[in-house]
């Protein structure tokens, strides 16, 4: 009797996709804890977890959600960025590595002794690629091993698949070149997929020449850039008719862009043309993807996630807590399988307009979660002039430091982004709470213009002129939702 073929990656049910997180899971928890990456080990030794009673992902709401506070916050993380990659070793390897991992290691001893050996070993253990994303605090390091390389590449297949990329078409990524997932999620596609590509360095006038030049039919740029991207083309008059699908990567396109980039693809003659945008949170590891659509197109159907490398949650930005399926709110990723470091369930600050969903695609069938369909990237960070310094804050940080130190409290930025961070609390007797509110947001650099002492009756008419959802982060910062 022949076994039964496995179920393909997008068509597996919820049961089977829990089933295969959970080994995933714990197998990732142990490797973070005993491999080790030290900001984890810390976290979970002072939370007395021992990662090899680790359940999986129903113990995974267990562990506190992170950001980068958890990063560049001296005292929760001493390492500072390095303390989220990993420090591997031999007997790292053989304490938390996978079957699969320690025949390869085993089989390369046998067959070309220790320098083998050691290369093998080297290649789950040692941190060979990273990415640098800036952001409030500091650059976040994002690091791969030689292993986790493949995993990339294997996303990079999948993201094809998605979009519906084929062996077959000429990439042109326009993204420009640096440590970024963006551009090198691309790269890793194309090799992933086998898929002759370019990979330019730089957008514009130039980089759509070499696109022309090579008769590419896909055509890979960000998606803030893209329309002027395309009416570039247009004022240069470049033949970009063999195009047939547009992919704009960075986030999630509005109406109007979508009528722009319509507008713009039928000037260069490609009114026949697919466009599918990808996405992925910048400290993720891997981008996700969502289905082609005809341009003018102003349906989206989310992006489709990958179960057995990420568990995607959809958590409240104001208190942390899970949020149900559908309801808006901060994507928080735990990526599965990759052993380079990183933190469990990050909180990216990205806002998930439509949630999370996990019915099947209507429009390709695929059963995997999806995101969105609407992403706001980077929805609680602002650029602040606080007592006439530029700063890069993150609201929805200082929000949860201030949770930590008060019961009643409200952020304001007056008058737009340029007037400083006001931290309003209410029924504080005496001045440690807010000297210690101070001090733990001063040691990661958001320090407020001003913490106010007000009344709660103040506070509750200042409340009460927000909208919700999450009024307390202030007005630009998710209420638009």
């Amino acid at each position: 009797m022949l076994a039964s073929m496995p179920t393909a990656w997008d068509r597996r049910t919820p049961l089977e996709q829990r089933r295969v997180q959970n080994v995933q899971l714990k197998q990732t928890i142990l490797q973070a804890a005993l491999g080790y990456v030290p900001a984890v080990r810390a976290r979970l030794a002072a939370m007395g977890k021992d990662a090899r009673l680790f359940k999986g992902t129903e113990e995974l709401p267990s562990l506190p959600a992170m950001s980068r506070r958890d990063v560049f916050d001296p005292k929760r993380n001493p390492e500072g960025p390095d303390g989220i990659c990993l420090y591997g070793s031999e007997e790292g390897v053989k304490r938390f590595s996978d079957r699969a991992t320690l025949r390869r290691i085993a089989r390369a001893r046998l067959i070309g002794g220790e320098q083998d050996a050691t290369l093998a070993i080297e290649s789950a253990t040692r941190a060979i690629h990273l990415h640098m994303v800036p952001g409030p605090g500091g650059r976040v390091p994002v690091a791969y091993t030689r292993d986790d390389l493949d995993l990339f590449a294997r996303a990079g297949h999948r993201l094809a698949q998605v979009l519906g990329i084929t062996r077959e078409d000429r990439i042109a990524n326009l993204i420009p070149g640096g440590p970024s997932l963006e551009h090198w999620q691309i790269v890793y596609l194309a090799m992933g997929l086998g898929a002759r590509a370019i990979h330019t360095g730089e957008g514009g006038v130039r980089g759509l020449r070499l696109a022309a030049g090579d008769r590419s039919t896909v055509l890979v740029a960000p998606i803030d850039d893209f329309a002027e991207l395309l009416e570039q083309a247009a004022e240069a008059e470049l033949d970009l008719t063999s195009i047939r699908l547009l992919v704009p990567v960075g986030g999630s396109l509005t109406l109007d862009e979508r009528e722009r980039i319509a507008d713009a693809a039928r000037a260069l003659e490609l009114g026949d043309a697919l466009i599918a945008c990808a996405y992925g949170p910048a400290e993720g590891r891997v981008l996700w993807g969502e289905c082609a659509v005809p341009i003018g197109h102003t349906e989206g159907f989310g992006f489709h996630t990958y179960p057995d490398l990420d568990v995607v949650e959809i958590l409240d930005p104001e208190t942390g807590l899970p949020l149900p399926d559908g309801r808006p709110g901060d994507i928080t990723v735990t990526s599965l399988g990759f052993r380079g470091g990183g933190l469990p369930r990050w909180r990216s600050g990205d806002l998930a307009v439509g949630g999370v969903v996990r019915e099947a695609c209507p429009n390709c069938g695929r059963t995997v979660p999806r995101v969105g369909p609407g992403i706001k990237r980077a929805a609680w960070q602002q650029v602040l002039h606080v007592d006439g310094v530029r700063r890069w804050i993150d609201l929805s940080i200082v929000a949860a430091v201030t949770n930590e130190r008060a019961t009643d409290w409200f952020l304001e930025t007056p008058n737009g982004a340029h007037s400083g961070l006001f931290v309003h609390l209410a029924g504080v007797s005496d001045a440690s709470p807010v000297i210690e509110l101070f001090s733990d947001l001063e040691r990661i650099g958001m320090e407020p213009t001003q913490i106010v002492s007000s009344t709660p009756q103040v506070l509750a008419a200042r409340l009460a002129e927000r909208l919700p959802p999450w009024r307390r982060i202030g007005e630009r910062n998710g209420s638009e939702a």
